[in-house]
């Protein structure tokens, strides 16, 4: 999984968290946060905590879903 990192930034401006307070209210390791800021793919147990921890709608904005090569599921399709 890939996220959009200026939004994870955003996030953690938003709310003067860094990547270690992050990483252990996730229970991954604080490289898992700094790999997902700096546009890279994480494994699969840190995206399941990812959304786990930011809950579905929420997640499902932050991930970048094109640089994955995939479509967003929660998009509505006209």
């Amino acid at each position: 999984m890939k996220v959009k990192k200026e939004l994870l930034q955003a996030f953690l401006d938003k709310y003067s968290i860094s990547t270690a307070i992050l990483a252990q209210e996730m229970c991954v390791s604080q490289a898992e946060i700094e790999k997902l800021l700096n546009g890279e793919t994480v494994s699969e147990e840190t995206a399941r905590r990812f959304v786990y921890y930011f809950g579905a709608d929420e997640s499902a904005k932050m991930i970048d879903w094109s640089a994955m090569g995939k479509e967003n599921p929660f998009t509505e399709k006209r």
